[in-house]
């Protein structure tokens, strides 16, 4: 699959700082690219679009239909939200939740607002979560909560494109019933203060 993606199209910078959760130790490889390629599609919907859309929709045969199509018109509508940012908060609400539905099966969003109560007011004035089942490599997570097909209103992909977010957590673990679960935690802080960035602006 990156083979396939054109990726000289993506200059340098763009790439590095889409590259947020490089660093972060307590992320695995997979984890620290969920994290990349929703900052990509975020800091330039066409581009990601014409080259990793394009690129996935080919190489695994994805048919058209209103998601994919609408999807297309959202990522050309998407140019330079900021990129989310790890937080170690968010990555140890994700990880619960993960390890908790990959032991007992479960689906969904279960115990949401009991979760991120210690954290509403500060340091996040809004949070959002989104939960992928069958998945482990982050290509595939990333594309299929923004395709979001079958899902009414699209709200995964709403979370991942939304220009309020920008930190997150993630999370993927086993799953009992589909093998695999990842869950993305965002969240929206005050970064007036360009040193708390981990990565020059």
């Amino acid at each position: 699959m990156a083979q396939s993606i054109p990726w000289e199209k993506w200059d340098p910078e763009t790439i590095d700082r889409a590259n947020t959760a490089a660093d972060f130790e307590y992320y695995t490889e997979e984890e620290q690219k969920v994290v990349f390629f929703m900052n990509l599609a975020r800091i330039d919907g066409s581009l990601f679009a014409e080259t990793i859309l394009d690129a996935y929709v080919e190489v695994n045969d994805v048919n058209s239909n209103s998601y994919l199509r609408s999807l297309y018109r959202d990522l050309k509508k998407t140019y330079g939200l900021d990129p989310l940012i790890p937080e170690e908060d968010l990555t140890s609400v994700a990880q619960q939740h993960a390890t908790t539905s990959g032991e007992s099966g479960h689906v969904g969003h279960k115990n949401f607002k009991k979760r991120f109560k210690p954290f509403m007011g500060k340091p996040y004035t809004k949070v959002g979560e989104n939960c992928s089942y069958g998945y482990r490599n982050a290509i595939d997570i990333v594309i299929t909560l923004l395709i979001d097909d079958g899902v009414k209103g699209v709200g995964h992909r709403e979370n991942t494109l939304s220009p309020e977010f920008n930190s997150v957590g993630v999370a993927i673990r086993e799953h009992k019933g589909y093998r695999f679960n990842c869950v993305i935690d965002f969240g929206k802080q005050d970064r007036s203060n360009l040193n708390d960035l981990p990565f020059s602006p």
